[in-house]
């Protein structure tokens, strides 16, 4: 009997775990979406020079921070207690992503010129017109977004709003 009850609770939070990444999936994808967008603006209208990719993810991610805690907060983690720790840890690791992480990546990836090349082939292979530029900066971008996003659930779910309100102080 005891096992039954020491299983539940775990099978119950694996269940809770999985909605959870579904829903962090939902918003991180418009939240990515909104930051691709800002950054695209930023990266081929106003910046204009693919040697400063880490500039345009600098500031798109800056921007697109304050969205993401809303979201987080109000749907993704909810149920959990919102405290100034919270939001201070949340702001703090997103600051280290913006002016480090982020940039670092997508930079790194940037590198990747046998996989633009690829793209570009096939780009005009079925008749699209993308310049290698706007290749390079989106397959940058998507690469790194999607080593953030891993790293952003795990790191939220565990340290940022990893109080739940059963957990009351």
């Amino acid at each position: 009997m005891e096992e039954t009850s020491t299983k539940t609770p775990q099978k119950s939070q694996a269940v809770t775990t999985k909605k959870r990444a579904g829903i962090y999936f939902i918003i991180g994808v418009t939240i990515t979406v909104s930051n691709y967008l800002l950054y695209t603006i930023i990266a081929n209208l106003i910046i204009k020079n693919n040697d400063l990719l880490w500039l345009s993810t600098l500031i798109a991610t800056f921007i697109i921070t304050f969205l993401a805690y809303f979201l987080h907060s109000r749907i993704t983690w909810k149920e959990r207690v919102i405290t100034k720790t919270t939001i201070y840890k949340f702001f703090i690791w997103n600051l280290a992503l913006a002016f480090l992480i982020n940039p670092l990546l997508t930079q790194l990836f940037s590198y990747f010129t046998p996989l633009y090349d690829l793209a570009k082939s096939i780009s005009e292979a079925i008749h699209l017109d993308f310049s290698y530029d706007f290749i390079q900066s989106t397959g940058a971008f998507i690469l790194a977004g999607i080593v953030i996003m891993i790293i952003n659930f795990l790191f939220y779910d565990k340290f940022v709003f990893g109080k739940r309100n059963s957990q009351k102080q």
